[in-house]
């Protein structure tokens, strides 16, 4: 049998695959395997192995009970716990350990692993089956040794699988207290229900690209935010739209405005512009200041980008896209633009 095998190679095998039999519902036909081993030895070490997957799942329940943060997630752990206590694992499984990621499934199947690759290396064994967890206790009870080792190793158990599943396997959204994330999903309804439509109008002229086309991957994976981008035909940089400046860079190659209707719009002049040390740019205005549409922001000198390898296309981002429903680019790409003419489209509702 592979529970024979050396240095418990085959209790690491059988402690590993029968949390996946459970899952998919084929653990029951290990019953006939135990019966005759019962019949044949009067001993069963294959439930042996294979209660190292209850233990390991009550340690599992009480990494997320002790380190979640969320009181659903909480209850859910503990309920789940005291179930599995006597056997009933469905809870922990489909509850905890599929729900987030799978990871702290494989916390468990490494833990089930090694209790059943100790205890196949120690020859434990019980004289019954069908009991789980805390009952499981009484089949060892005709060994003083047996009973041992069996009792330390099931609590090794829950206790790697505590330290496994709370160093690797606790997903960030259950560490923030229920009252923040109220919070949170609180002050973004407020935000949307303050925001209306709004156009933003090009801040310089030039022919209009794609934001998804420039040189840049952060702006052009819109990880920012959407919007779209100018090639510059001259070097005047103005506000798109009243509102407040919230970013005045010092080395005036980015401008940060809130719109009066709450969108909020980076300018970003160049790619890797920022190297420029200033170089180049000159500001017009202050952090905090109140812009009307077409003030002047800056001006930059396109030549002097392009003699330092630099690419001078001007970025005009939505840094606030998920508040809205949608930001649309209004002209076409490879299409003139004047300074002023509409660019973007920002819509609250369909």
């Amino acid at each position: 049998m592979m529970f024979t095998l050396p240095l418990g190679i085959g209790g690491f095998a059988i402690g590993v695959a029968y949390p996946l039999m459970v899952i998919i519902g084929i653990h029951h036909t290990l019953t006939m395997v135990e019966t005759s081993l019962l019949a044949n030895t009067g001993f069963n070490a294959l439930i042996t192995i294979c209660a190292m997957y209850g233990f390991a799942n009550v340690g599992s329940c009480l990494a997320f009970a002790f380190r979640a943060k969320n009181d659903k997630v909480k209850s859910t752990a503990i309920g789940a716990m005291l179930s599995q206590l006597f056997g009933v694992s469905e809870p922990v499984l489909f509850g905890l350990l599929i729900r987030w990621n799978l990871r702290p499934l494989l916390c468990v199947l490494f833990t089930s692993g090694i209790g059943g690759a100790v205890l196949s290396a120690f020859h434990i064994q019980s004289n019954s089956y069908g009991l789980a967890v805390i009952p499981s206790f009484l089949m060892y009870i005709y060994s003083a040794h047996q009973f041992v080792i069996y009792a330390l190793v099931a609590l090794a158990s829950v206790y790697l699988c505590f330290i496994l599943t709370s160093i690797f396997a606790i997903p960030d959204d259950i560490l923030v207290p229920e009252a923040i994330v109220a919070e949170e999903i609180k002050a973004a309804q407020a935000e949307a229900q303050t925001l209306t439509d709004q156009l933003i109008t090009a801040p310089v002229s030039g022919h209009v690209v794609s934001l998804t086309s420039v040189a840049d991957p952060v702006f052009a994976s819109e990880m920012m935010g959407k919007g779209a981008a100018i090639i510059p035909s001259d070097g005047n940089v103005y506000a798109p739209s009243d509102g407040k400046m919230s970013i005045v860079a010092e080395t005036g190659h980015a401008y940060g405005i809130e719109t009066a209707d709450g969108a909020e719009v980076l300018i970003h002049i160049g790619i890797d512009t920022v190297s420029l040390a200033g170089a180049y740019f000159q500001t017009k205005v202050k952090q905090d200041q109140i812009v009307k549409k077409g003030t002047l922001l800056g001006t930059f000198d396109i030549t002097g980008i392009k003699d330092s390898g630099l690419d001078p296309t001007v970025m005009v981002i939505v840094t606030n896209t998920l508040a809205y429903m949608d930001v649309a680019q209004i002209v076409k790409s490879h299409t003139a633009i004047q300074l002023g003419q509409q660019l973007l489209s920002l819509s609250t509702d369909d």
